[in-house]
């Protein structure tokens, strides 16, 4: 079979939510299909990265270089005249192209995108099978910024919401099929998107690379892991940091907070000046990190579907405390690993008991652990997904079947 797959960065190296999930779905798809990935290379360093990909038996990888200045040119353009600003900017015609002439060489069996920004490179292909990985519904994501903003921004995003939503529902309309990461997200789009065909396919987590190294813990570690140019992970931190770690603090003077994440912004790096936190910027594996702490936070107020991080969190063993909206996107009992709370001393009271009784904190790592093995494998997930591409290929059922 042969795939054609389309997605927005290059899908390697996996240390962020969208390559992570991109990159396990291409290595599974490749082991048995003639895989052909179509995505943008954001900066020289993701362009290089496609090298990479070739150790993975992908037939062939094109990336087209995506530059902020054309980006923010072509949303503002957009919003002038119309349309989704985010659909808007990922918009390059020499994908475009490139994916027309792979097209008219060799004709795919199932096209798949990730995330809708980029489903204008299939909208043209209406004879093949098309499946919207949508992840999560993106317009959502854009009213939880609003209700974040000031004036000028929360029109903006408003009107972004509003836009991007028409675009999701085209879409939907239009591919055969779509998919979503968390029931929570399945039940959204069955409200905003009724009648069309969605599956639930999770994230799943890589636990012979994630697992309890066993370095020696610190006492009072919290840590918390994600890219820190992206708004929902700096509205994380500024809050925990503001509201929730001075409470810690109170109780447990020698508590220490760990922002482990690559690209920082200035108002992340100022975060430092508070006694016991620390902003590493990109490392080069997040692992120790999260091994020689004790507690890992997610504390993200503006947060849709599976949150690659506390997944990530839990198989190397290490309890979370996190939001209701994130802790929603798993499927995991509260108590089997991670607890919630969104009231700033509530959140702070679970980060202490955690830290402060051993013998809960073993518990809660222990269950961790187990959670994310009995939940969260990748092998479950991409069976999921094969069913999903046989489904839309054979809508009738297989010859002979």
């Amino acid at each position: 079979m042969r795939v054609f797959y389309i997605c927005q960065r290059v899908p390697y190296p996996p240390d962020r939510g969208d390559k992570i999930t991109t990159f396990n779905e291409i290595r599974h798809l490749s082991k048995n299909h003639e895989v052909h990935v179509f995505c943008l290379g954001d900066g020289e360093q993701d362009l290089a990265n496609t090298v990479k990909l070739k150790e993975y038996n992908v037939a062939s990888v094109t990336a087209v270089p995506f530059t902020g200045i054309g980006t923010k040119f072509r949303a503002l353009l957009a919003l002038l005249f119309g349309g989704a600003l985010s659909v808007a900017a990922f918009n390059k015609k020499k994908l475009h192209d490139a994916i027309k002439l792979r097209f008219a060489e060799s004709k795919p069996d199932v096209m798949i995108v990730y995330s809708c920004n980029v489903a204008q490179y299939a909208a043209h292909f209406a004879e093949v099978p098309r499946i919207m990985q949508f992840a999560d519904l993106d317009s959502l994501k854009f009213g939880q910024y609003a209700e974040r903003s000031g004036f000028i921004l929360r029109w903006v995003y408003k009107l972004e919401q509003q836009r991007l939503l028409a675009y999701e529902r085209h879409i939907a309309d239009t591919f055969t099929h779509s998919l979503v990461c968390t029931d929570v997200e399945r039940r959204d789009f069955e409200r905003l998107i009724p009648g069309r065909p969605v599956t639930l396919v999770a994230n799943g987590v890589d636990l012979e690379f994630f697992h309890p190294l066993g370095l020696e813990k610190k006492p009072g570690s919290i840590v918390f892991t994600g890219v820190m140019d992206y708004l929902p992970n700096i509205d994380a931190v500024q809050w925990f940091c503001s509201e929730i770690f001075p409470l810690v603090k109170q109780q447990v003077p020698d508590a220490s907070f760990v922002i482990c994440g690559s690209r920082p912004v200035p108002a992340v790096l100022q975060l430092t000046q508070i006694p016991g936190v620390t902003v590493t910027g990109r490392v080069p594996d997040t692992r120790p990190y999260m091994d020689e702490a004790q507690v890992f936070v997610a504390p993200l107020r503006m947060a849709r579907g599976i949150q690659n991080k506390v997944l990530e969190a839990l198989a190397m063993g290490l309890p979370c405390v996190s939001s209701t909206a994130a802790w929603s996107g798993t499927v995991i009992p509260s108590g089997d690993g991670i607890v919630a709370a969104d009231e700033p001393s509530e959140f702070a009271n679970r980060v202490i008991r955690l830290l402060a009784d051993p013998d809960y904190r073993e518990q809660m790592a222990s269950k961790a652990r187990q959670s994310a093995e009995t939940y969260y494998t990748w092998e479950a997930q991409m069976q999921r997904l094969d069913q999903v591409i046989d489904a839309v290929i054979h809508p009738h059922g297989k010859p002979n079947q």
